[in-house]
């Protein structure tokens, strides 16, 4: 499929897993203003847009101060949440909860992947899937794991922060009671 090989995620999967892939695809139109799953809700299948933008954005679960947001275009994804649901050697007829809210912010194009057709391939190609390059390509092409990365990072340089300020203090303490 032509539009597909626009997909970053793809560009390194093992073609019989692309083909599988590609043969479960269906065409998907989105106009301007939709929302496609709003943060929460069961995620119940992949996009990978072809052509137009969507806005993602999350609140961590409503968390107080925390905002998201980015925008999704061509050759992006989402519905990432499905990767892990699928490749969990357990079976879970319980989808998983969407970490983002989605609209499009024009007409969309894409393609779809469902969730039943995203495990069937993941139960075919399971080792192949788990390969650490592919895992790599999963996380370094996710915004999810990206948002996290971001807010672990940010937590890490508060805690710094933080401590530096409490050292200057008990350094300062300790020079002025010098005195």
């Amino acid at each position: 499929m032509l539009g597909m090989s626009m997909v970053p995620l793809f560009d390194e999967l093992d073609e019989r897993i692309l083909d599988a892939i590609c043969e479960r695809l269906k065409p998907a139109l989105c106009t301007e203003g939709t929302y496609l799953v709003h943060e929460g809700d069961p995620v119940n299948e992949m996009l990978f847009i072809i052509r137009g933008h969507l806005d993602s954005y999350t609140t961590d679960g409503g968390r107080v101060g925390f905002f998201n947001s980015y925008f999704i275009g061509p050759g992006d994804f989402c519905g990432e949440e499905l990767l892990t649901w699928a490749m969990d050697p357990r079976p879970s007829l319980i989808l998983p909860s969407s970490t983002r809210t989605v609209k499009a912010k024009s007409e969309v194009e894409a393609f779809a992947l469902i969730a039943e057709d995203l495990k069937f391939v993941a139960s075919q190609f399971r080792i192949l899937l788990h390969s650490k390059q592919v895992m790599h390509k999963f996380r370094f092409c996710s915004q999810q794991w990206r948002t996290w990365a971001a807010c672990f990072i940010q937590a890490a340089w508060r805690q710094h922060k933080k401590r530096k300020v409490a050292a200057e203090l008990i350094k300062g303490q300790g020079e002025s009671s010098s005195f």
